[in-house]
């Protein structure tokens, strides 16, 4: 999975020689098939391109001659996500698959395209979904529009798995009302102190598990759960990104798309609480110099390191380059030799100059523009 720091690593490299290749990929059925087909149609463009460019067949070969040897793996392509990521120069070549779909694109340049990956920041990052029950202990790795299931190699998904014999449904209905002997998963739990101790070791059985599994993800996790199954957890708690909010219900009713979406919806706040902000402080500099939506002006800027915040459409770009010396933005309809996609440029400075971007959909962008920008200084 794709990281901030992995996409400012890209953002961070000028190669002589850079190929971007996104592609949507499939999962199952008789699209998977296309998908080398596709990769395959994309690498013949990126060859054209780089022809135009007057690159050396040699030299286009050598380029390409690792991304080609996926088409020959159908294990690789088994394995795909909703999206694939491809960054080819002479000293390196990555692939990321992505949890999101997006259109098919080809870009050749010294730099690499990377607003494509800008919602892995910020709106489509993944997060996961730990359902605390007695009956089944579920932990589902979620985006806004997927959700799938991660094994739990090493805990029990059960208690009654984690007991070992079978669990008296009478005896577990029953409620005496007793302090530590209520039950802990109300409804569900038992009622005996050595019940309520039962159920804490199991729990931090799947604390321990989980945990392991969440440091090496780094995903922000979100409990579904009865509220004192939760609030027990949170006590044997070592996971630094679970965060305050939970779905406190049973989840034992709800699918695991039930729960990815109803997570989505207390999470949702979490990815965006920082570009919502921005755009609210946005909105308050109006009128002033420290914000713009002229993307001219918030080019220059952003190659000055100028830009605090920066907000980039899904999906569009603008092509054109900035002649530093003169400090002038040239724009033109089409990509030609030595010309870039700005709004990838935009992307690029600000990030590596510390500013913060979001990518949002053209129609919640500010003011309706193509490109929108918070300066550090007026």
């Amino acid at each position: 999975m794709i990281t901030r720091d992995n996409i400012l690593d890209l953002a961070n490299q000028q190669p002589d020689v850079g190929v971007s290749i996104f592609l949507p990929t499939h999962r199952k059925g008789e699209e998977v098939q296309q998908d080398s087909i596709r990769l395959k149609n994309l690498l013949s463009e990126a060859e054209s391109q780089l022809a135009e460019r007057d690159i050396s067949d040699k030299r286009i070969e050598k380029l390409l001659v690792e991304p080609r040897k996926l088409l020959d793996q159908p294990s690789f392509w088994r394995h795909n996500n909703r999206g694939l990521a491809l960054f080819i120069s002479e000293e390196h070549f990555d692939f990321y698959r992505i949890p999101y779909r997006f259109d098919e694109r080809v870009m050749t340049s010294d730099h690499f395209l990377i607003t494509p990956l800008i919602p892995m920041i910020t709106l489509e990052g993944t997060f996961c979904t730990l359902a605390l029950s007695q009956k089944n202990i579920r932990l589902l790795k979620c985006t806004r529009d997927s959700v799938e299931p991660i094994t739990l190699s090493e805990a029990p998904t059960s208690l009654e798995e984690f007991l070992k014999y079978d669990v008296n449904e009478q005896h577990l209905q029953h409620h005496s009302g007793q302090g530590e002997g209520q039950a802990i998963f109300h409804g569900q739990g038992g009622t005996r102190d050595t019940d309520t101790q039962e159920i804490i070791n199991y729990l931090k059985t799947v604390e321990n598990e989980v945990t392991s599994i969440m440091k090496k993800r780094n995903d922000p996790l979100i409990i579904a759960g009865v509220e004192r199954a939760v609030a027990e957890y949170r006590k044997f708690n070592h996971y630094s990104r679970l965060i305050d909010q939970s779905i406190q219900e049973n989840p034992d009713p709800l699918s695991d798309k039930e729960l990815g979406k109803r997570s989505w919806k207390v999470i949702r706040s979490y990815f965006l609480k920082d570009m919502y902000d921005d755009m609210e402080r946005f909105a308050d500099l109006s009128g002033s110099e420290k914000q713009s939506d002229n993307l001219s002006q918030i080019i220059e800027a952003a190659y000055y390191g100028k830009v605090d915040s920066l907000f980039v459409p899904i999906g569009e770009h603008s092509w054109g380059w900035f002649d530093q010396e003169r400090d002038v933005v040239h724009h033109s309809a089409s990509p030609k030799n030595g010309e870039h996609d700005l709004i990838n440029m935009a992307a690029i400075k600000t990030l590596t100059q510390s500013g913060n971007v979001y990518a949002l959909e053209k129609n919640d962008m500010p003011n309706s523009a193509s490109i929108a920008a918070i300066f550090r200084y007026a």
